[in-house]
């Protein structure tokens, strides 16, 4: 490969032509440690995902050849296209063989959603190991709960305050491994936190790269670059940081990845992981590509209703039901639905819990809202309806700001009730949907103005003509138009109910304001 400086290198390696490995026979094939192994087939992996299949083995690889100075990886992949295992499973496989704990791997997001998803899939797949893993993300809790929170971060620091292994008051080691983090939070530690040190990272992987990379929040970048000593002009060396890059909207802009110091960066492309692609692309061009085009899952159903402003929120209330009616003899499945901020996020979703309930859907509480203005606890415990046994839980409305902070397997829709501007807006709301090799549906509401805007918008993704016009049934949408317009009404007691303190935001709707 030919070295094009801080950016990436000239030939591209595309998962396109990759198959799908068994665990047994490529964990041998990469040793692969054995407690890694256990916790996959204990969550019922049988085979890697392809961009799984390009990354294990080149980061465990690697390590092998300590000596020389391995290549950065960057990395653009769908979302829920098993990029997260990707960086997870090769990092504590080579966490596991370190004799003395430090810190070695740095995991930096952009929200403290994501971080918590994150931690959660380190700790799940270190059992088995002495790997420990640490978070720092901050958070919005009660009183209580930043309490627990102090404590945790006050005894996660205690180990960066000695050159010697600490314990707590409960003689729990609180030294780490691996550190899973937001910006602001480690740049706390960098300025305010004696001893916390970067010198030993062998790993930096930031996830959602291209939204890091517009945060420059204390100018963290620079700050985490400089406190890693620079090798990389050293050919010999017992230590050398890998940074990892992950996003499903990857730049491949020199300028904007220059922050991050990469070493002669190599580019793993999933965007070929369908068939459809194989057949579009073969080796012969895949340098040639266009770059400038976003992808997503072959497995992901597109369609745009066309509607004018007034009758949006019928025509949602009719495809919800649809949705819901279909997906009700399978398994559970939610219906994400995405505003374009978070005051509509809320009165979207108070309309609905009144409609839920008067239109005879089920119980309010069955539509919930995710938002910047819920707490982390808030969030936390909505995502663990979303992940639970039942369906108790079956419209979450949504704002752009937490797009990426939803990962869960059970979302089945995304409706785009108002239509995103950007190609990368669009794809990160439809990545939470046909995830892992799942099927899933897009549907896009256009009001009459938009159909332009969005095609242009469109045509900046592969495939622009799978995107399928359809409607509603027309029965649906007429028999909600009564229970509508007497829960429109309701609607605005209820929003002067909370700006007059009477209503919590938060709170269900009380009884006697449902029509």
């Amino acid at each position: 490969m030919t070295s094009t400086g801080s950016g990436m290198t000239s030939s591209t390696i595309s998962s396109g032509m990759m198959e799908e490995p068994l665990i047994d026979e490529a964990s041998a094939l990469w040793n692969l440690e054995p407690f890694l192994v256990d916790n996959l087939k204990r969550d019922g992996f049988t085979k890697f995902f392809p961009i799984q299949s390009l990354v294990i083995p080149d980061v465990v690889t690697s390590e092998r050849f300590s000596y020389t100075r391995a290549q950065d990886i960057c990395v653009s992949a769908p979302t829920g296209s098993g990029k997260t295992l990707a960086f997870v499973l090769p990092i504590l496989n080579v966490l596991s063989k370190r004799q003395v704990r430090r810190l070695r791997a740095l995991v930096v997001l952009p929200s403290r959603d994501l971080g918590q998803q994150v931690y959660e899939v380190f700790q799940r797949y270190s059992r088995g190991s002495d790997i420990v893993i640490g978070l720092a993300i901050g958070n919005k809790n009660t009183q209580n709960k930043k309490n627990a929170r102090q404590q945790q971060e006050t005894d996660f620091l205690d180990a960066f305050q000695t050159t010697t292994t600490t314990t707590t008051h409960n003689n729990t080691q609180t030294d780490v491994d691996v550190l899973v983090c937001t910006p602001g939070k480690l740049m706390d530690y960098l300025n305010y936190t004696p001893g916390f040190t970067l010198q030993h990272l062998r790993f930096l992987v930031v996830d959602e790269v291209d939204r890091l990379l517009s945060q420059p929040y204390q100018d963290w970048i620079g700050r985490v670059m400089d406190a890693t000593k620079d090798d990389s002009q050293l050919i010999m060396q017992t230590r050398q940081l890998r940074k990892l890059l992950f996003s499903a909207t990857l730049t491949k802009d020199p300028q904007k990845l220059s922050a991050l110091r990469l070493v002669r960066p190599k580019y793993f492309d999933a965007r070929k992981i369908n068939k459809a692609s194989k057949h579009k692309h073969d080796n012969n061009n895949d340098n040639n590509m266009s770059f400038n085009k976003y992808s997503i899952p072959a497995q992901l159903e597109e369609c745009t209703v066309e509607c004018t402003a007034e009758q949006k929120p019928i025509v949602l209330l009719a495809l919800l039901r649809e949705r819901l009616d279909r997906s009700s003899t399978t398994r559970k499945q939610v219906v994400l639905v995405f505003t374009a901020s978070v005051d509509a996020t809320h009165r979207l979703a108070r309309l609905l819990q009144l409609l839920w309930k008067s239109a005879g859907f089920g119980q309010p509480d069955a539509v919930a809202e995710f938002s910047s203005s819920l707490s982390q606890s808030e969030r936390s415990h909505l995502m663990k309806r979303c992940e639970s046994g039942n369906n108790s839980l079956q419209v979450i409305v949504c704002s752009d700001g937490m797009s990426r902070g939803i990962s869960v397997d059970v979302i089945g829709t995304v409706v785009n009730y108002d239509v995103p501007n950007l190609a990368k807006t669009y794809i990160h709301r439809c990545g939470r949907t046909a995830r892992a090799g799942k099927n899933g549906l897009a549907v896009s509401l256009l009001k009459g103005g938009q159909v332009a805007q969005f095609k242009r918008m469109r045509q900046t993704i592969a495939d622009p003509l799978r995107v399928q016009s359809r409607g509603v049934q027309k029965k649906l949408v007429k028999s909600a138009v009564p229970v509508y317009m007497s829960c429109l009404k309701r609607l605005a007691t209820v929003i002067s109910a909370e700006q007059d303190g009477v209503l919590k935001p938060t709170a269900s709707i009380p009884q006697d304001m449902f029509p």
